[in-house]
């Protein structure tokens, strides 16, 4: 037995069980898609047995594609994903190279900043959308209350009376409303998501080389020059690992879009699929279908962009 034959057949069981692990539901959503399957339906019952018999073709790919939330779910996909994305790393970023520096409290801070990761995504949903933005018993609310008051007692002054009254009452935003629950989503998937860019990029920062950051400093550069120039072509490859892992998962977000509004006015595709998997599961495995394009397409480019920073 050569030696390359013993590694071949001890892997072989991990790599059969991960492509059943794959192929199988894959190729039962690629089944369904291309059937009339409903699991609950008087006029046909005959569509409610996943049969051959039921063939409808590229019929549910039609129905989907022609539903009014599909585009709209894939906007809106993009609109959020893009968002944390660019959110987080920016604020990832700023942390930790304040962080990085040496101040009392320095591992209680670090400790502090990673927890919100480890909270489950229903919980952060709730904890957001009813202490925080809820805009009668929330901080959203007290907040503007607060203002409120304070500009009521100003406008008793004698100077500055007549300038506070031409100032509107101000009402909180409610973020269960259709224009406003993306936004909800966007800030409570960022809070949580924030801490785990902070500690990629505070375990790349302790490689960075001080020296040419010193020789810099002695040649006049400033602290935001050294940062853009050093700092961040330092990061290249976390802040790209960063952004094709957080991509991976908030493409799937649910739960948030749930908690948050009930998919009124804000649904993506994984939201979109568990509408159509109440009763059509042939549509909600369309919708799979393409959930995994989209899924693939930002993975190349993504996977591009990281193969790209490794090489340089």
């Amino acid at each position: 037995m050569s030696d390359r034959t013993l590694p071949r057949i001890l892997q072989t069981p991990a790599v059969v069980l991960l492509l059943i692990w794959m192929l199988v539901p894959l190729s039962m959503t690629l089944y369904f898609s291309f059937i009339r399957y409903v699991l609950n339906s008087t006029v046909r019952p005959e569509w409610m047995t996943p049969a051959l018999s039921n063939w409808r073709g590229i019929g549910n790919y039609q129905y989907v594609w022609a539903h009014k939330d599909f585009w709209f779910a894939i906007q809106n996909s993009v609109f959020i994903v893009g968002s944390i994305l660019i959110l987080t790393v920016v604020l990832g970023l700023g942390i930790a190279v304040l962080v990085n520096r040496n101040f009392p409290g320095r591992g209680i801070v670090r400790v502090l900043l990673i927890s919100p990761f480890f909270v489950m995504p229903a919980v952060n949903g709730v904890l957001w959308i009813n202490m925080i933005l809820d805009p009668v018993l929330g901080l959203n609310g007290l907040a503007v209350g607060g203002i409120n008051n304070i500009v009521d007692g100003l406008r008793d002054f004698p100077v500055l009376g007549s300038f506070f009254n031409l100032w509107p009452t101000f009402e909180p935003i409610s973020f269960r409303a259709t224009q406003t629950s993306a936004y909800a989503v966007i800030m409570m998937v960022t809070w949580q998501w924030t801490p785990f860019a902070v500690l990629i990029f505070m375990t790349s920062l302790q490689s960075e080389d001080e020296s040419q950051k010193e020789a810099a400093t002695l040649d006049g550069a400033s602290a935001w020059s050294q940062f853009i120039n050093l700092t961040v072509p330092h990061l290249g490859r976390p802040i790209a690992i960063v952004v094709m892992i957080q991509s991976i998962f908030h493409l799937s977000l649910y739960a948030e879009i749930e908690i948050v509004s009930r998919g009124n006015g804000n649904k993506n595709l994984p939201y979109l699929i568990g509408e159509f998997t109440s009763n059509n599961i042939g549509a909600a495995s369309a919708t799979g279908i393409f959930a995994v394009i989209l899924a693939n397409i930002i993975a190349i480019f993504l996977l591009r962009m990281v193969g790209k920073t490794l090489m340089d």
